[in-house]
């Protein structure tokens, strides 16, 4: 693509997770990495250039609802990385122009639906282009993508692999993440979560059973643990299978049938109370989310789009994740991950940025893919190795 001057394109850059994501890559781009930020508020992109030092030429004005100015920055790049949404109200556009111009592609979605639709309208497109499109990028859902990947190789193809991934979490809402979980009630969306096949192939040979105790709430003695349901289990879940298809399509067959279950991690026997808190917040949003006046009040006591914690907040924040796996004949393998800060808005932030910075260093090794693909079934051990050097901390605990 010598033809595009710029290597990247950050689409929403003037969002919450958005301006986040400019300053990591003003901080910790090569310095030859030709980079723009683009969003539809001139003011606030133009206060945005000010306080990165970036320049007038690299900054784009677009509305991601105006296909024929999307179509036009697209154009001008190699990589497109987007935070901007919900991205089932702006993210159809961007995809598109990206399949139609070669363009790669990298968003945070963990809208599995949205993706399921976009894929089946523009796969071909991509494959012909050569365009690479990447979604579940940030949080959702690549440390459950690397987890099951790492785990898998302790085995050898078994017949049936059970993965169960332990979150313990701290950190805070921003207004982006609310505005798509409430856009998910609002669509109706939440509805195909239910099916665990929902991101497979028509003629998928990959099977999927039932996790063991997916949907519990209490004491978990497996970990010694008060445990709940994770409540980006039904997101997570899905892009692990969608890897595990499209390793075997590509000879790297995970497991000849997987099921894979996120879990909460609250405390010890002694200390029940964040399970309790937990629950109930769980509980609220699976019962209550489909009214609107439930919407409706959260709309009005959480942040809105382009607030989130204080920087304070993040700093402090934090996630760990145990992940165990067990084949047919109950033999085991573990591993622990780790990154210091809030999870939905510094490590996201640190994913995503990573995961475009690997793809852009290792295009010429990528030629051959294209489409829609999940971080993993994409980059591999490019990326393990990429975030592990870059401050992801993963330790096997092989039991």
């Amino acid at each position: 693509m010598p033809d595009k001057p710029f290597d990247l394109i950050l689409i929403g850059a003037t969002g919450f997770t958005g301006r986040r994501a400019a300053g990591y890559l003003q901080e910790l781009a090569p310095e030859d990495f030709n980079w723009g930020i683009a969003a539809r508020n001139p003011d606030k992109i133009s206060a945005l250039a000010d306080k990165l030092n970036i320049a007038n030429d690299r900054c784009f004005i677009v509305d991601n609802l105006n296909k024929e100015r999307v179509d036009e920055v697209v154009q001008k790049t190699k990589i497109i990385l987007t935070t901007a949404g919900p991205f089932s109200l702006y993210g159809e556009n961007v995809i598109a122009a990206c399949a139609k111009f070669g363009t790669h592609y990298l968003d945070i979605t963990g809208e599995v639906g949205f993706i399921k639709e976009m894929r089946d309208k523009y796969e071909e497109t991509a494959q012909k282009s050569g365009s690479l499109l990447i979604p579940f990028s940030g949080f959702d859902s690549v440390p459950a993508d690397v987890a099951a990947f790492l785990l898998q190789k302790e085995f050898d193809q078994p017949e049936k692999l059970s993965i169960k991934s332990y979150y313990s979490i701290s950190g805070g809402f921003n207004g982006g993440t609310i505005a798509t979980m409430l856009n998910k009630f609002e669509t109706g969306e939440y509805k195909k979560m239910n099916n665990p096949a929902l991101l497979l192939g028509q003629n998928s040979e990959q099977n999927i059973h039932t996790p063991k105790d997916a949907r519990f709430f209490g004491y978990d003695s497996d970990i010694r643990r008060w445990s709940a349901p994770f409540i980006m289990g039904a997101v997570n879940s899905k892009v692990v299978y969608r890897t595990a298809e499209l390793m075997r399509e590509q000879d790297s067959l995970y497991t000849e049938s997987i099921s894979y279950s996120e879990h909460s991690s609250l405390g010890r026997w002694y200390n029940p109370a964040p399970f309790f808190v937990v629950s109930i917040i769980v509980l609220s949003l699976t019962l209550l989310g489909p009214f609107e006046w439930f919407r409706n009040l959260l709309k009005k006591i959480m942040p809105a789009p382009g607030e989130g914690p204080s920087e304070k907040q993040i700093e402090n924040g934090y996630f760990k994740l145990l992940a165990i796996a067990e084949d047919q004949d109950g033999q085991k393998a573990s591993l622990k991950m780790s990154y210091p800060g809030d999870p939905g808005n510094k490590s996201t932030v640190f994913f995503l940025c990573e995961s475009a910075l690997c793809l852009a260093e290792n295009t010429d090794k990528l030629k051959t893919k294209s489409g829609f693909k999940t971080p993993i079934s994409a980059l591999e051990e490019l990326l393990v190795q990429r975030l592990t050097e870059r401050g992801l901390k993963i330790k096997s605990t092989n039991k």
